[in-house]
């Protein structure tokens, strides 16, 4: 029987117009970090330091209405900081 495993640590090129480095992708997650609302420099460095060159990173979602949030301390888009 032929070995037709692909590595994890392949490069991925059928992304649309993304070439991955490799095959871990970073899920979303949400870590309630958020003040007010508004996304703290906390949260570039933490994704910042996940990165790799031609990777794949999904952020944590965001909210869309002052009245979506399903946990206490999200970040929102409905901040008017963020306008």
């Amino acid at each position: 029987m032929a070995d037709n495993s692909i590595s994890l640590f392949s490069p991925y090129n059928k992304m649309g117009k993304f070439n991955l480095s490799h095959r871990v992708v970073l899920a979303p997650m949400t870590r309630c970090r958020a003040l007010n609302g508004t996304p703290l420099a906390a949260h570039a460095e933490y994704y910042a330091q996940r990165s790799t060159p031609g990777g794949f990173l999904i952020t944590e979602g965001t909210l869309i209405s002052p009245t979506s949030s399903g946990y206490f301390i999200s970040y929102s888009f409905t901040d008017p900081s963020c306008d």
